[in-house]
């Protein structure tokens, strides 16, 4: 420890020893009686948390703040109401007056805290509270000095760049700042995250702000819509985002434009990441198409995020940062040594572990392997039946294992005998299927979470976790980025990201980084003071790093550009674009792109465009590649509207359509013939066109008759899912024979991620090619083609709910000219008349 004495080091590590036994008895490793803290160590306590509260480093607030929690998780109940008037004094003093929730039942349930002792004490909060409270109308919120911090920065500055750990509140801030804005002159905001998760989260947050406000003025829709409204919040992903220009710019004026999670910009040089080159192009699109007046980019634990304002923008920004999270964070790790078993203690304030000798080590088994067998499921499964009755994550290296590991926690627990539960095993069985793993596992207060779950299941299952009405939840990384998921425990066997080392491939593993921001998701913001991640292999980590400890809070310093990758295929790059190659594929493929379609839309400015990305290529070559592009016959609008191909392979295609050696699409999804011309239409790219057509399908060297089925199967769902078949009716039609589940993670994975996504964007240049406007492919990656439909999905809720509801409460609505103030009443009437999983996604999407 830095900064602080050697006495009030001592003290502190008694605390964290404290907190060690005690946990190692409360899983069962030891045998030792809950230790409670006496008078004389409560008293040594307060004089730390008294003298470093008053200290403006950041350290000596954590170290203060953790004092704080275990003092208050430890002491007799006879000791916290002296405790609670001292602790909530220090917290206002340090600025994270929300946290005193956490110590003080008045002010929790009530808003006013209970009777001060000290007169002086209780000036001393108000004064301090004063300080971080802003006002919206006649509401007042209280703040942490570092949302204040933002609050307040975001009125002085263009550009705001934010860094702080996953639960210091930096959301919460930026939410209340748009709120305040779209009171004043504001009308146009756009808030881009990275997945449907975070886009779902942050228009229920968003919705329950306006609603409380009652901004009727004020529409929040997750697609960008044709009419713009008069004032809105776009909430997309940046693939929506970036929609936004194509030839028609929907974003020449922007009031406030949020990029949250933006530390994945970092990617844009990898080959296989182009969700962080969507990300920066839009975000250089914005800097070169759209007057913005304020712009905000948030992630995580990042060192230079204030670089990042002028290296994307070109503006000097303000840097808003905190490594003060307002939730202690605690790592364990079981390792062994000699034969013998340890328990560890990881804490971002203490300089080296302590360590535990297991007394009980028979339930610990598979250290050191990566397979998800019996064995270590019972390890697994002893370690949480001590935990029972805390909210639980358990992450899991890929989705098939997530599954197969909740079925085996389900089956050593016993069945919760709740309404609640029985309701949301119903709700599954009735809108996925009867057969669905889930439908049973919820029933054992156990459920998983991955890409593979449909987006009305996985709403409901995230609103059961967040009310307590399921405990346990086994997830892959699709909760890591930005997600609030209210989780007491992180629990983590290893960072791998496969469940079987295969020989001559790279074994992708979580980086610290990225471990660090998982277990950042431990501990319940305002609800719990400690969150703890027990790690159950501490072999199977490693330092990254010299300078870094395991299991330390690792920081990211984010770098931007193409330079470094350039550099590294320059010749081959430079060769092609010199000799007007045709790239087939390989590493250089999606710069070549890249390079190519700059110089197609800019032209002259193209050099000053390659530049600012890091890529330095002559004038000459530049000015020949123009003459060049300039030939192509394909029609620019096909161009500009599909940035991520080739424009030497748009040509191909074009031709190729032109001379009918390509089907064309039907502009229907009610055409007769939909499912055959996609499925020839895609057959035909997977034989032009495969370095597209394994990005968004598949390996395209399969043999012939089993890619042929391969293709129908996804444009029969294809089919189907927009012409707005419900996903239970689409499965129904199915066959299931052994593993249903399987067969239904399977159906719903190709339909999320080749019908949603991967089909409409290989088949998107024929469409654009299409004489007349073709809507065919955005009906089938919306799973919509009504009128109603498409309005109920873009204003947050999920496909399958919006057309539930479009069928039943809204089945006597003008299809042709819906009245949306006339679908909200009535929409609004069906509390009580619905299931509460359907009531809940509706409610969350400001409905």
């Amino acid at each position: 420890m830095t900064n602080i004495s050697y006495s009030q080091k001592e003290i502190v590590n008694n605390l964290l020893k404290v907190e060690h036994k005690n946990y190692a008895a409360t899983l069962g490793l030891v045998d030792a009686p809950t230790i409670h803290l006496e008078r004389k160590e409560l008293a040594e306590a307060i004089s730390v948390v008294d003298r470093l509260s008053r200290n403006d480093q950041e350290f000596a607030k954590r170290v203060a703040i953790l004092t704080i929690a275990l003092s208050w998780e430890y002491s007799n109940k006879d000791y916290k109401d002296s405790l609670r008037e001292i602790f909530v004094t220090a917290l206002t003093r340090m600025g994270i007056a929300p946290s005193t929730v956490l110590v003080d039942e008045g002010y929790k349930n009530e808003g006013i805290y209970s009777p001060f002792g000290s007169y002086i004490s209780k000036l001393s909060v108000i004064a301090n509270q004063l300080k971080y409270e802003v006002d919206i109308y006649d509401k007042t919120y209280l703040l942490t000095d570092f949302q204040k911090n933002v609050w307040d920065s975001i009125d002085t500055n263009k550009v705001v760049c934010i860094s702080a750990p996953t639960s210091a509140g930096k959301s919460f801030s930026i939410y209340l700042k748009i709120i305040q804005k779209l009171t004043q002159e504001y009308k146009s905001v756009v808030y881009v995250v990275p997945t449907i998760s975070l886009v779902n989260q942050v228009t229920k947050d968003l919705s329950n702000l306006v609603k409380e406000f009652n901004f009727r003025d004020v529409e929040i829709y997750t697609h960008i819509q044709e009419k713009q409204p008069e004032k809105y919040i776009y909430v997309l992903t940046q693939e929506r985002a970036i929609s936004g220009f194509s030839e028609e710019a929907h974003f020449q004026n922007l009031d406030m434009l949020i990029v949250d999670e933006v530390q994945n910009i970092e990617r844009v040089a990898n080959d296989g990441d182009q969700r962080s080159k969507i990300l920066y192009d839009f975000l250089k699109e914005i800097k070169h198409h759209t007057n913005t007046k304020r712009i905000i980019l948030s992630g995580p634990r990042l060192k230079n995020v204030g670089n990042l304002g002028f290296d994307i923008f070109d503006q000097v920004s303000y840097q808003a940062e905190t490594k003060v999270p307002p939730v202690v964070n605690i790592t364990y790790s079981v390792s062994k040594c000699k034969g013998r078993f340890y328990f560890n203690q990881y804490s971002d304030i203490s300089e080296e572990p302590s360590s535990i000798i297991i007394q009980h080590n028979e339930q610990i088994k598979g250290l050191g392997g990566t397979l998800y067998n019996d064995n270590f499921h019972s390890y697994l499964d002893f370690i949480i039946g001590r935990i029972k009755n805390k909210s639980n994550l358990i992450f899991s290296p890929t989705a098939n294992q997530a599954r197969k590991t909740a079925i085996y926690l389900a089956n050593n627990a016993p069945v919760e005998n709740r309404e609640q539960v029985e309701s949301l095993a119903e709700y599954i069985a009735e809108f996925v299927h009867k057969d669905y793993d889930l439908v049973g596992l919820v029933r054992h207060g156990v459920a998983y979470h991955t890409g593979k779950l449909p987006l009305h299941i996985r709403s409901a299952i995230e609103d059961s976790f967040s009310s307590g009405i399921v405990n346990n939840i086994v997830c892959t990384t699709t909760l890591m980025q930005g997600v609030n998921f209210p989780a007491s425990n992180i629990i983590v066997r290893n960072p791998y990201l496969f469940t079987r080392r295969i020989k001559d491939r790279e074994n992708v593993k979580l980086s610290n980084y990225e471990f660090s921001n998982l277990r950042g998701r431990a501990g319940r913001l305002l609800k719990e003071f400690i969150g703890r991640t027990i790690v159950l292999d501490e072999s199977s980590f490693e330092i990254e790093q010299e300078n870094e400890a395991l299991f330390e809070f690792t920081e990211k310093e984010l770098s931007t550009g193409y330079s470094e990758y350039y550099e590294r295929f320059r010749e081959n790059i430079d060769s092609a674009i010199g000799n007007d190659a045709f790239v087939e594929d390989g590493k250089e493929k999606y710069l070549v792109t890249y390079i190519r379609q700059t110089i197609y839309r800019h032209g002259e400015n193209s050099y000053a465009r390659l530049q600012e990305v890091g890529i330095n290529m002559s004038r000459e070559q530049i000015q020949k590649n123009i003459k060049t592009l300039d030939s192509l016959s394909v029609p620019p609008s096909v161009v500009y509207k599909n940035r991520y191909w080739d424009p030497y392979d748009l040509e191909v295609m074009y031709q190729r359509l032109k001379n009918n050696m390509i089907v064309k699409l039907p502009d229907n999804i009610w055409h007769r013939n939909t499912l055959n011309s996609l499925k020839s239409a895609a057959i035909t790219l997977s034989q032009i066109m495969p370095y597209y057509f394994n990005r968004y399908i598949s390996n395209p060297t399969k043999d012939s008759e089993q890619l042929g089925k391969y293709i129908w199967s996804i444009c029969k769902y294809a089919t189907d899912w927009g012409r707005e078949k419900l996903l239970r009716d689409i499965l129904r039609e199915r066959d299931f024979t052994d593993d249903a589940s399987d067969q239904i993670d399977n159906a719903v994975k190709i339909i999320t991620s080749k019908v949603c996504f991967g089909l409409p964007m290989l088949l998107k240049p024929l469409s654009d090619m299409s004489e007349g406007e073709n809507s065919i492919l955005s009906v089938i990656e919306n799973g919509a083609h009504t009128k109603v439909t498409k309005y109920l999905i873009a204003k947050g809720i999920p496909r399958d709910t919006a057309i539930y509801i479009k069928q039943t409460a809204l089945a006597d609505i003008d299809q042709e000219e819906p009245d949306h103030r006339q679908i909200q009443k009535k929409i609004s009437d069906l509390r009580g008349h619905v299931s509460p999983w359907i009531f809940s996604q509706i409610e969350s999407a400001g409905m």
